[in-house]
């Protein structure tokens, strides 16, 4: 008697092993059963004709192939999303599974048998199949050498900049030169950058680890994957600039405003005084010149504006020349989000003349009766000026957008294609009922772990031990490695996902550590490779093998530890920056207001107690309530879900961050409010934000997808979708969350204080050169995430050698960072 169960059981057990059964498997399972194997065939001919769940088993082939199906289509995978990458990586992952198996490993000569031939069948050939599984057009002529050097005279941003600032014309010019350039793949780069985003700071490090006759096919893909992010990043740029351009001619005009007026009104008051004076002197009262005097048709305040809007006039149509340039005309890559965009538009070119406006158009371009007046006096060569600061202006806050830019892309449109379940959803109807009741319960807040003292010991007070970073770095090191048993497994993952498996990596698991570690406390103290003989070797390890998410997985492993000693867990984070200065003849850097440098900003954060989390490089003309996604979701990587609350000064916490941070995360904002929320949001906008929940969340998981697109939901006014400006409902919310918060009672002054003694820290860690940074942003940001490390190994080395000194085992009062020479 043949068993239909049975039969089944071991038929679905060698489909879910082997992806299916062969002949030898029918031979066996017959004579588990005591049957002849031709008998047992034609049962299973017949439940395969008539039963359904014998219908769903693959029938392999007499014998059991080399590779199973499941493997053949791991590899089929693997060569569509990559046909270059590493074989050996696919290679090393289908025998892991196998050990994990007991089964036999798969012999060398056939795995790379079945690729090749897998190669040839997908793409018909050996070279550059990377750009046909991406549907690139790969360019007949093109030329390796010719692109790669591209990269250092047409792809950079270097000689951009002019002693008065930004040379716009030249970014314009070298934008133009970088499409031609581009222009052979026939493709549009702003369709590759959302997946080249997180690894753009990484390509060239890893390019130039690539000697120029070796890999080729893996230098043209990082070749034209730079090449497309530099053009949105170029793009970007240059309209960053033109909105910088009009704000310093308004700064101008701010600053001249009162003597252009003052010089006005002199004039009109000697007018005045020449007119009386000759009344005196004929003996004569004309009552047409006190009445010229008494009905001035232009008061001095427009007219001032008229004069210094005419006096920027080459300024305002050299910006219009430069947008009509790379954007033909407005006709390319642009979308007017709203219907007075478009007409602003053609004020500025001269399309539609101020004559061709009704009333209310007219008051909606000059918003002041008396500019109204003033322009129709014979002075309506101001309006394609005005028209040409609006464009600006809608530009900058979002009513006009461009297909090839990230800063400045259409996010409605982003929006509306996310796909949504409900764990992605931080707001649920009665969440938002207690925002608007304030009645939302926030987590305590852990005042108890706020250090109150200095952190360090005073620099008199000498240790009675000196312990050398070196030998931290090495104890730590090895600590980690055993409470890590998985340690260089996952930085093996890691890179392989940086690298997009083109690269695997050369060391062992003990030499990839040290170099590690070492590269870790040459960057975390700012030196430089001709410091010391010991860095030389440092230079290939940190230019292939480091980056940022490199140096976060390893604090992810500190922070683990540290929790483990110290049985805390982080629920608050604080966040503040730092100005550090750098080379100032970059075009990426910025002078920053409250620290009067010239450089970047260091975006830190850290636990109540001061542990170090983040930190990571932003414009010095950033806020921290800018980049808050991208903050947020670094930490809870790092430190978990626990955290659900963070804190700082006044322009770490509004309401834009706060309801990003909560949408994104579910994490509230517990800053300092600079200003009292006390009134209450209109009828209308809690009906919109009650009706919109679903689309609210699908903003926050678009954020937590792509953390990198906060700052440019907070450089905006208007986000659309639709008619809905769902900007606005971001801030509805924040300023919701805000309010509700405002009832407790954070110590923020102590925090504050807190937070200024670990910024100071991190510089005694950064001490050579006097911490400033003397390379561009993209690199900085390794130096300032491993200066974070430094803290962090020291702060774990003294929680496992008991620490019972001054302040916080943080602490740098009995460690030599540099040895004296």
């Amino acid at each position: 008697m043949i068993s239909r169960e049975f039969v089944l059981e071991l038929l679905q057990k060698k489909q879910d092993s082997s992806g299916g059964y062969t002949g030898d498997d029918i031979i066996e399972i017959a004579a588990i059963l005591e049957v002849t194997p031709r008998g047992l065939r034609r049962r299973l001919n017949n439940w395969i004709n008539t039963d359904n769940d014998f219908q769903q088993f693959i029938y392999l082939g007499k014998k059991k192939p080399p590779i199973t199906l499941f493997e053949f289509f791991k590899i089929e995978q693997g060569l569509e999303s990559n046909p270059i990458q590493v074989k050996k990586g696919m290679y090393e992952d289908i025998q892991e599974e196998r050990r994990t198996r007991d089964q036999e490993p798969l012999a060398k000569t056939t795995f790379y048998r079945c690729v090749n031939q897998k190669i040839l069948s997908m793409y018909c050939s050996e070279k550059y199949n990377w750009f046909k599984a991406k549907k690139i057009p790969f360019p007949e002529d093109y030329s390796l050498d010719k692109n790669r050097e591209s990269l250092q005279t047409i792809f950079t941003f270097s000689d951009l900049k002019t002693y008065g600032g930004a040379n716009i014309d030249a970014i314009c010019q070298r934008l133009s030169k970088a499409k031609e350039v581009f222009s052979i793949y026939n493709v549009d780069a702003d369709r590759y950058y959302p997946e080249i985003l997180s690894r753009c700071k990484f390509l060239q490090k890893l390019l130039g680890s690539i000697p120029p006759n070796q890999q080729l096919e893996a230098q043209a893909k990082l070749i034209f994957e730079m090449q497309a992010a530099y053009i949105i990043r170029c793009k970007d740029l240059l309209i960053g600039e033109l909105i910088h351009e009009v704000g310093r001619s308004k700064q101008s005009d701010n600053a001249s405003r009162q003597t252009v007026e003052n010089q006005l009104r002199t004039t009109a008051l000697e007018s005045i005084r020449k007119d009386l004076k000759q009344m005196d002197e004929s003996g004569k009262i004309d009552p047409h010149i006190i009445k010229k005097h008494a009905n001035v048709l232009i008061d001095e305040e427009i007219l001032a504006r008229i004069e210094l809007l005419r006096k920027h006039s080459y300024t305002y149509r050299s910006i219009l020349k430069y947008l009509n340039d790379f954007t033909n005309n407005m006709t390319s890559g642009v979308k007017f989000q709203r219907k007075e965009a478009r007409t602003i538009y053609q004020l500025a070119t001269g399309e539609m003349t101020w004559d061709n406006l009704n009333e209310q158009g007219k008051r909606s371009i000059a918003r002041k009766t008396d500019l109204m007046k003033a322009i129709d006096l014979e002075n309506s060569d101001i309006v394609p000026l005005i028209a040409i600061n609006r464009l600006i202006d809608y530009i900058r806050k979002g009513k006009i957008t461009f297909d090839e830019s990230y800063y400045f892309q259409d996010i409605g449109e982003r929006l509306r294609n996310v796909d949504l379940s409900l764990e992605d959803c931080h707001l649920t109807p009665e969440i938002l009922d207690q925002f608007i009741d304030g009645t939302y319960q926030i987590n305590g807040f852990p005042t108890f772990d706020i250090p109150t003292t200095e952190i360090e010991a005073s620099d008199d007070d000498i240790p009675t031990t000196w312990t050398d970073l070196s030998d931290i770095l090495k104890e730590i090191l090895t600590y980690i490695r055993s409470s890590n048993p998985t340690w260089f497994k996952e930085h093996e993952e890691l890179f392989k996902k940086q690298t997009d498996g083109l690269f695997w990596i050369e060391y062992s698991e003990d030499e990839f550590a040290q170099r590690l570690y070492d590269s870790i406390g040459f960057l975390g103290r700012n030196f430089r490779y001709r410091d010391s003989e010991e860095f030389y070797h440092l230079k290939y390890f940190i230019q292939r093998y480091l980056s940022a998410a490199t140096l976060k997985l390893e604090l992810g492993f500190i922070h683990r530890c540290i929790e483990q000693l110290s049985n805390k867990k982080i629920e608050c984070v604080v966040i503040d920056t730092m100005g550090i200065d750098a080379r100032i003849k970059s075009i990426l850097s910025d002078y920053h207001g409250r620290y009067h440098t010239i450089g970047f900003a260091d975006l830190r954060a850290v636990s109540i107690d001061m542990t170090p989390i983040y930190s990571g490089v932003c414009r010095s003309t950033d806020s921290e309530a800018m980049n808050i996604v991208e903050v947020i979701d670094e930490v809870k990587e790092i430190c978990g879900d626990n955290v659900s609350i963070y804190t700082g000064n006044g322009h770490t916490t509004t309401k834009i961050s706060a309801g990003m941070a909560f949408l994104s995360h579910g994490v509230i904002a517990g800053g300092r409010i600079h200003y009292e929320p006390t009134w209450n949001l209109e009828d209308s906008a809690i009906s919109r934000l009650k009706n919109n929940i679903l689309l609210l969340n699908k903003v926050g998981k678009l954020l937590r997808d792509e953390p990198e697109l906060g700052r440019v939901m907070a450089m905006r006014k208007y986000v659309y979708v639709g008619k809905l400006n769902v900007r606005k409902m971001l801030d509805d919310l924040g300023y919701l969350i805000l309010k509700t918060v405002s009832k407790m009672d954070f110590p923020i002054d102590d925090i504050c204080n807190a937070v200024e003694r670990s910024n100071n820290l991190k510089k005694k860690a950064r001490i050579v050169e006097g911490s400033r940074t003397r390379v561009e942003p993209d690199e900085a940001e390794l130096l300032l995430k491993s200066g974070e490390l430094i803290l962090c190994i020291v702060g774990l080395y003294h929680l496992l050698k008991g620490w019972n000194g001054h302040g916080s085992p943080i602490n740098l009062s009995d460690v030599r960072l540099i040895r004296p020479a």
